[in-house]
């Protein structure tokens, strides 16, 4: 019977992954940081390694006699070099993959992560997929913008009927996929037989707009809602109450005007192409019950 590892498994896309695997009949190995947060993985039956993610010794061991290691790396919204951290990560995940060259590997990544610059935050998985590019079988994930970002919007579509967008213009579709399927995906690639590079492309059963997501608040909440546009002036002074530092909001801010250009988008020639089917009415429904 194979093994797992999952490294962010108390997050949506690897607990997601680990679910499905387990529920498959594989064995799961949670890769985690402290015992309390092995607690609820062990009483599904999942093997227990921890670890963190500066600890190349720690994680060398935790990924031993796995058949497929799930990575990714945590956002570092909250550090003073989003990006620093990210390094030390990448680091320490490079020592221990390389220890166990003949494992398959797969990446938790995005959309645009092929571009070498100009797009903020995304860079992190641009360097992230750089430093594991030498491994025998690694396959990348690109996920599209993830549908569960607008979770914290909720309260404030719920009181004034407004969404405000920092994607814009207001009607072009982006690419937006749920965590659930990225989660599943995840799953699906970790028990297929393959080697060498691939990457996946991921998307959820159609792109939204803007004013299509306010279309399915609207439906969601059974109210009316309109999509306005955040101004960039306006983008720094939110990041910041939402807890971001300066540089991680400067990241963020780079990211959208990625986005807004069309600078960030999927590769397709190099890539395959998968999309999940779940909609982002059924995530937001889920996210904002009545």
């Amino acid at each position: 019977m194979p093994t797992y590892a999952i490294v962010g498994i108390t997050g949506h896309v690897g607990g997601t992954a680990a679910e499905r695997l387990l529920a498959d009949g594989a064995r799961v190995r949670a890769i985690v940081r402290s015992e309390a947060k092995a607690r609820p993985w062990r009483d599904r039956g999942a093997e227990i390694a921890l670890a963190t993610l500066d600890d190349p010794v720690a994680l060398r061991a935790a990924f031993d006699g796995v058949d497929g290691v799930f990575t990714m790396t945590p956002t570092w919204f909250e550090a003073e070099d989003m990006f620093a951290e990210n390094a030390k990560a990448l680091t320490a995940l490079s020592q221990a993959l390389n220890a166990h060259r003949q494992t398959k590997v797969v990446l938790l990544s995005s959309i645009g992560a092929h571009r070498p610059h100009g797009t903020g935050a995304i860079m992190k998985l641009h360097n992230m997929e750089s430093a594991f590019a030498g491994l025998p079988s690694v396959t990348s994930v690109r996920a599209g913008w993830f549908m569960e970002n607008f979770a914290g919007m909720i309260s404030h579509v719920r009181e004034t009927g407004v969404l405000p967008s920092m994607l814009a213009p207001l009607d072009r579709a982006v690419p937006m996929v749920a965590t659930a399927d990225i989660g599943t995906t995840v799953a699906d690639i970790l028990r297929q037989h393959w080697s060498g590079r691939r990457v996946i492309e991921l998307e959820g059963p159609r792109r939204y707009a803007p004013h299509d997501v306010a279309a399915a608040f609207s439906t969601v909440l059974q109210r009316p809602v309109e999509a306005q546009v955040l101004l960039p002036a306006e983008w720094h002074s939110a990041f910041l109450s939402w807890g971001l530092t300066h540089r991680s909001a400067q990241a963020m801010a780079e990211m959208l005007n990625g986005f807004n250009s069309g600078w960030i988008a999927y590769e397709e020639s190099e890539a395959e192409i998968v999309q999940g089917a779940t909609p982002l009415e059924a995530v937001l429904a889920k996210l904002a019950p009545p």
